[in-house]
């Protein structure tokens, strides 16, 4: 398995032992590695793809051994069928939970945005789509450039800005 993850790095590279706080690559995989088994994988053979058919979860799961071999002996069994009960999978309905989507985006399909799926958009969970990529909401120089870019921003700012306005803090 070893062999896998250093086919193209060895286990001395930043890749594997940059454990900074601002380190966003290693906090994408640690919940990768714990929550959400988000492993991109090749297509069947036959299938039109933009990943080499070669790559399989085992590339992933071998990189949580590596990152984190204080925590991972062997490849982790992600709790993805407890994390979809406990959301109700694609029929998630979470209060103040706003969701912005770029219709390129390539990873689209794991998200209430996949085609066909038509979740409907509510004022407590709205859903909002721009003809961007992934994460190109983020980034606010993106809303000058693409006008739906610049309306999914607008509308996570006013989202926050009211869901804020009515948030109380718990009295324990």
């Amino acid at each position: 398995m070893q062999e896998i993850c250093t086919t193209h790095s060895t286990l001395t590279d930043s890749y594997w032992t940059n454990i900074t706080m601002n380190n966003s690559n290693r906090s994408w995989f640690w919940m990768v590695c714990n929550q959400i088994s988000f492993n991109q994988v090749g297509p069947p053979e036959g299938q039109p793809a933009i990943v080499s058919h070669i790559v399989q979860s085992s590339f992933t799961e071998c990189q949580c051994v590596t990152m984190f071999p204080q925590v991972f002996a062997s490849p982790p069994e992600t709790p993805t069928a407890e994390t979809n009960t406990m959301y109700a999978g694609w029929n998630m309905n979470v209060l103040c939970l706003f969701v912005a989507n770029g219709l390129c985006d390539p990873w689209r399909g794991g998200t209430v945005s996949a085609d066909g799926l038509n979740k409907p958009n509510t004022t407590s969970m709205p859903i909002y789509m721009s003809d961007g990529f992934h994460t190109s909401d983020m980034v606010t120089d993106n809303g000058v450039l693409d006008p739906t870019i610049m309306v999914v921003q607008e509308a996570g700012l006013w989202y926050m800005k009211e869901w804020l306005a009515e948030w109380k803090p718990s009295t324990w």
